[in-house]
């Protein structure tokens, strides 16, 4: 099967450069061991596996970042639209949530998908991601959704969905600061649903 679109993967915020985190905040609180979860390290691990499986289902994509180093907002949607003039694409931007002061612990939790302000294609894309995710993890987790405009995407005049000449999202995965569901979001299980989800949703919109 010859991929109609190009996928263009975002992967958040920056990851680690020799040892040093690239982004402030951006993290979880410590777990008792010392570890944290960082969101742009744990962006990235999500990134890759969601593209192993798109191209071992003939997808085509790409990760725009492509880098550890935080580039700028304005530099991502560049390459987006860059790669948006030649083909067909559908830009997706991987990122988990959260709430609080980052320092201590939160009890929001859940997964939410957002497109910029208005009916636009990126509503039809969201909509069918969020149907394949809630199919996957079905009521295993907290789903943050707004009807507000009929859909149960979430809208924001974010710069990477208001700039990109494409269909755009932004998956938030998740939220770090949530310390049962940051340990789940570690765990293969929870990233395996998110990449069977993202896939199964690429694969309706190609038939579209």
């Amino acid at each position: 099967m010859a991929s109609k679109y190009l996928y263009i993967f975002d992967p958040g915020h920056g990851g680690l450069v020799n040892g040093k985190y690239q982004t402030a905040g951006k993290r979880s609180p410590k777990f008792p061991d010392g570890r944290v979860l960082f969101e742009g390290v744990n962006n990235r691990d999500n990134v890759e596996r969601i593209m192993s499986k798109f191209r071992a289902n003939g997808l085509d994509c790409v990760d725009i970042v492509n880098s550890d180093l935080d580039i700028s907002l304005g530099e991502r949607v560049r390459k987006a639209n860059s790669l948006a003039k030649d083909r067909k694409c559908i830009y997706i931007s991987i990122h988990s949530d959260a709430a609080g002061d980052g320092v201590r612990w939160h009890s929001a939790s859940g997964i939410s998908v957002w497109t910029s302000k208005g009916q636009t294609k990126s509503d039809i894309f969201a909509s069918i991601v969020i149907d394949e995710l809630q199919s996957k993890f079905l009521q295993s987790i907290k789903w943050r959704t707004n009807m507000t405009d009929g859909d149960e995407d979430w809208e924001e005049n974010f710069y990477v969905l208001r700039e990109t000449r494409c269909p755009a999202i932004l998956c938030e995965l998740g939220f770090h600061t949530n310390e049962a569901e940051t340990k789940r979001m570690m765990t293969t299980e929870f990233k395996d649903k998110v990449v069977n989800a993202l896939l199964a949703a690429a694969l309706k919109w190609e038939n579209i």
